[in-house]
């Protein structure tokens, strides 16, 4: 902090003394009166222990140079003074100039002038110090160079980053080819940035380190590099204002809407608002840091996508140039268009094989990258295709040990990486945003806050377990101490010893300082979202207060286990004093590498236990049947119970290799001391070992096994589930009367009456007239042959059809109307307009192609082999009818409305007949198609129902073959078979997939005849 004074110097004094002098002498001294200089000195302290730390990643950033700044109010980058080590001790500056304000800069100068050159380490990782008054955003940059230094980038990309210009001599990580393939180190130009607001806060005078449980750090800040914090930064630092908190969490979510979308968005909740607060993970070297949630696992996925396009500078500023226009996909410049075309395309790829990763073996892996790169690379040569094939198979390798590491480092378990790897891929099925999905709105933010307190919940209930873990770890703490100090003799020195290196050996393995640091950064992701809901509406405020709680019960927890990590260490260098003290070397080492094989043992019958419940529960998930929707269901339930004991099997294992490493190193201690029996130990240990690496490797075959056996199972409970509407949907439509033999009779006969009357008025030879039929006797006709009109009405039913008809050219047209009734109070209208005059009109532009049938009510039209009128239509022969009729039917319970289509080709003997509408709460279309030349009469049948489910049965054959077909519906965004059907004498008879034989009886779906 600077401190401004103001004095005169010994040279400013002098002067001045001078001056004064001589100005006491006459005019004619010739001396010339100065005025004094005055200078001005600025002093101040600068104390550098606020943290800023995090990863550079994409992947991991080897050696890469970063430089600090921060923002002024016009978002531009200045220099700020940081250090790369937290100060121990407050740095004084002192600077003297001719204005106070130059003194002052002078003096923020000089602290400036002392920042050091920082480079992250292999992961990435980097860590700055700012001076305690520091408040304001900090703009970080990473990069590393293609040429004139020691910095690499590490390729997380799985279908590789592109191509060396000269091979690599193969090493650990490079196989010595010139391909640039998973995990492996290349130079390139790549800079990526993050903007961090560290706000003002109180003094802490307790004295207490701060979050990172480094010494002298006041406070901590994560602040990760990553593609999406780039791009967030690019956004600020464009827009020309100055930035808070709110600044970055604005454009935070905008950047994650317009590339992953809104769906993917909700993934990332707990660091919405703040995207340095997470998702710097390399996929090929998970180091367990940061877990592997699902908005971690796409970012991480989403930045490995990128890698693995031409050129990652140029896509991530088309990216940026797209979000900057409102729109990154589908934007109206071509070349940013197309970059997200292939981003989709690439993340898809990546999140394929991810699960493959996840889920599968090593052969699963493989055929996924090659699908992968075959997608990426749609014209690539044979010789590419098989080049690829053949390095897959090391790819493979790589990716499923990285997977492992993960899982082996706390990153995530076995089966919660599988489930994440499935969601992901969902989510990312469809990335970014187009047109109004790019405005986020009040429903986002409530499925936001829903998100949020998910994940706060989740943390919660961690936090409240390691909790007990550090009470547990310190009360083993307090009972070693208490084998200590005074309590400390050469009887219990080794004993001591041991104890100290057992307690050491759980605190590495259970890493409870980590955990807790964990929790506290995502406390902190989790208050910055918290606060960007509260800023768009105080209903949020809750979830608010329980982040804020959070977060201030995870700085306990951080405090807890750096306390007890000093304390362990104090006692560590107490256990080598003890040692020396009492001479117990060999004793001590002896006892050492007993207990902790004693510890191995242990493990060693928890890992044996585990592979007997995850064998036993994999073997009743494998006799499980999935037939039926009840066995499904509890084969379901059997799988996810062997997922999860392959999981338990796994972890127990992979303790069980920790404890045979720290007890190989403490056999070897005594091995060094030529204890007696060491060899023999190490031996058991190594024979040990050999085993539970074959028990990691049952342990992954199972969990493989157990997980295709839950994904076979989901997948018949689904399809069960959609059988069960399937079945529904089919016994709804046996029971319509448009498509019983009951409905069908009545139309039918209602053919027949009309067809007689006809008959009958044809045969009389009058041009009109009025009476009553004597074929039919409850009905009264009167007709036209001038006008083209025919009235039939049954004074007993109340049943009425009436027609008008108009010769048009090579057509007669009709327009005509119904109300029937048929069997079991059947009632069938065929609608027509409120007038005849009006019904002809529609029916003639409907026949001339000038309105379509949505704009009519129902006519029929007859096409002969040339121009017709009264007087010749005898002899004219008809080619072609048609009707499209507006029906309603009823009969009491279902009933229908809509439209009967009929087409009948007199030249090929064919038919069809569409019957489109809705009968009860179902919206359904019939089409029938028959044909009957010189063979047999062959019809087709297909009835959809139009809903999400798709229902469409389809019928084909004839009645020498029989009819047969299809029950189809909509599963996993497919069409699928759920049964096969078949025509009976008096119906239809369906069998499902589930061996469900379902017979459907006076249903008459294929009668040419009608």
């Amino acid at each position: 902090m600077v401190k401004r004074t103001i004095k005169f110097t010994p040279i400013a004094a002098s002067v001045a003394l001078t001056l004064g002098l001589t100005a006491c002498g006459s005019d004619n001294d010739r001396n010339i009166p100065v005025t004094p200089v005055e200078a001005f000195t600025a002093t101040g302290d600068a104390q550098f222990n606020i943290e800023v730390t995090g990863k550079a990643v994409k992947g991991s950033m080897k050696s890469a140079v970063v430089t600090v700044m921060t923002l002024d109010a016009s978002g531009q980058s200045v220099p700020v003074a940081f250090r790369s080590a937290a100060s121990a001790e407050a740095e004084s500056f002192s600077e003297e100039a001719l204005s106070q304000d130059a003194a002052d800069a002078a003096v923020e100068a000089s602290k400036i002038a002392a920042n050091p050159e920082v480079l992250t380490d292999e992961s990435g990782r980097y860590s700055i110090y700012l001076d305690d008054d520091f408040t304001g955003p900090v703009y970080i940059t990473v990069k590393t160079s293609a040429e004139g230094d020691d910095s690499f980038l590490r390729c997380d990309a799985y279908v590789g980053c592109g191509d060396y210009d000269v091979a690599p001599e193969a090493d650990d990580v490079n196989d010595g080819d010139t391909a640039i393939e998973f995990g492996e180190w290349y130079k390139t130009d790549l800079e990526l940035s993050v903007v961090k607001f560290i706000p003002a806060v109180e003094a802490d005078t307790s004295g207490v380190s701060g979050a990172a449980g480094d010494l002298n750090v006041a406070s901590s800040y994560k602040a990760n590099v990553t593609f999406l914090t780039s791009l967030v930064a690019a956004l600020l630092l464009d827009s020309g204002s100055s930035v808070d908190e709110d600044a970055i969490a604005t454009a935070s979510l905008n950047t994650v809407v317009q590339v992953m979308g809104q769906d993917a968005a909700l993934l990332l909740s707990a660091i919405i608002g703040d995207l340095s607060n997470g998702g710097a993970v390399d996929l090929s070297d998970v180091d367990g840091e940061e877990e592997l949630t699902d908005g971690i696992l796409a970012i991480a996925q989403l930045s490995s996508s990128i890698q693995g396009l031409p050129s990652i500078g140029d896509v991530m500023s088309s990216i940026a140039a797209g979000i900057k226009s409102g729109q990154f996909k589908g934007n109206t410049d071509a070349g940013i268009a197309a970059i997200a075309t292939m981003l989709q395309t690439a993340i898809t790829n990546t999140a394929n094989i991810f699960v493959a990763v996840a889920t599968g073996d090593e052969t699963a892996i493989e055929d996924a990258l090659k699908a992968a790169f075959t997608a990426n690379n749609p014209s690539a040569t044979q010789a590419q295709i098989d080049a690829f094939a053949a390095n897959s198979v090391g790819i493979a390798a790589k990716a499923k040990a990285a997977k492992d590491k993960a899982v082996k480092n706390g990153a995530a378990t076995d089966a919660g990486l599988a489930a994440a790897a499935i969601k992901v891929k969902k989510a990312l099925e469809v990335i970014g945003c187009t047109g109004a999905e790019c405005t986020v709105g009040d429903d986002f933010y409530t499925a936001l806050a829903a998100a949020l307190t998910v994940e706060i919940t989740a943390s919660q209930t961690a936090l409240t377990t390691l909790e007990m873990n550090i009470e547990t770890a310190q009360s083993s703490l307090a009972d070693v101490q208490a084998m200590g100090g005074d309590a400390l003799t050469a009887d219990n020195a080794a004993a001591f010893v041991s104890a100290v290196t057992l307690l050491k050996n759980e605190a590495t393995t259970a890493d409870l300082a980590a955990k807790a640091g964990s929790i506290f950064v995502k406390s902190q992701g989790y208050v910055t979202a918290a606060n960007a809901l509260v800023t768009q509406s105080s209903d949020y405020q809750q979830i608010l207060d329980s982040a804020t709680l959070l977060q201030t019960d995870a700085s306990v927890a951080v405090t807890d286990t750096v306390a007890y990590d000093l304390a362990l260490a104090a006692l560590v260098a107490e256990a080598e004093a003890a040692i020396e003290t009492f001479d117990v070397a060999l004793a001590a080492a002896k006892l050492v590498a007993e207990d902790t094989a004693d510890v191995a043992d242990e493990k060693k019958s928890v890992a044996d236990t585990a592979e007997a419940a995850s064998t036993s529960a994999l073997a009743n998930a494998e006799g499980a049947m999935i037939d039926t929707a009840a066995n499904a269901t509890e084969a379901l339930e059997l799988a996810m119970t062997a997922v999860t004991a392959a999981s338990d099997f796994a972890a127990a294992v992979d303790a069980l290799e920790i404890a045979i490493e720290q007890a190989l190193v403490a056999a070897n201690a005594y091995l060094d001391l030529e204890g007696e029996g060491a060899q023999a130990m190490i031996d058991a240990l190594t024979a040990m070992q050999t085993a539970a690496v074959a028990q990691g490797e049952l342990a992954s075959e199972q969990f493989v096994t157990a997980y295709n056996l839950q994904l076979a199972a989901e997948t018949a409970v689904a399809k069960l589930e959609v059988l069960t509407s399937v079945k529904a949907t089919s016994e709804s439509l046996s029971t319509m009367t448009v498509l019983t033999g009951t409905g069908a009779d009545a139309v039918a006969d209602a053919a027949d009456i009309l067809a007689d009357v006809i008959d009958e008025l044809a045969e009389m030879g009058n041009n009109s007239g009025t009476g009553t039929s004597t074929r039919n006797a409850d009905w009264d006709y009167a007709y036209s042959l001038d006008d083209l009109t025919l009235m039939l009405s049954n004074a007993t039913t109340g049943e009425m059809i009436n027609a008008a008809a108009s010769y048009e050219g090579d057509k007669l047209v009709v327009a005509w109307g119904a109300t029937l009734k048929g069997e079991n109070d059947v009632s069938v209208e065929l609608v027509t307009a409120a007038t005849q005059t009006q019904a002809l009109t529609d029916c003639v532009d409907f026949a001339a192609g000038t309105i379509d049938a949505t704009q009519i009510d129902s006519c029929l039209v007859f096409t002969f082999d040339g121009a017709v009128t009264a007087d010749n239509v005898d002899d004219a022969e008809i080619l072609m009818t048609e009707t499209t009729n507006h029906v309603e039917i009823m009969d009491g319970d279902s009933g229908f409305t809509g439209m009967l289509s009929l087409t009948a080709d007199d030249a090929t003997d064919s038919g069809s007949i569409t019957l489109e509408g809705v009968s009860g709460d179902v919206d359904f279309k019939v089409m029938t198609t028959f044909i009957d030349s010189d063979m047999e009469e062959a019809s087709a049948l297909d009835i959809t129902v139009n809903n999400a489910m798709g229902y469409t049965l389809s019928i084909t054959g004839n009645e020498s073959a029989g009819y047969t077909g299809d029950v189809m519906a909509m599963y996993n965004e497919m069409m699928m078979s759920f049964g096969t059907a078949a025509k009976t004498t008096n119906g239809l008879s369906i069998t499902y997939i589930d061996g469900d034989v379902v017979d459907y009886t006076d249903v008459d779906l294929i009668d040419s005849s009608k």
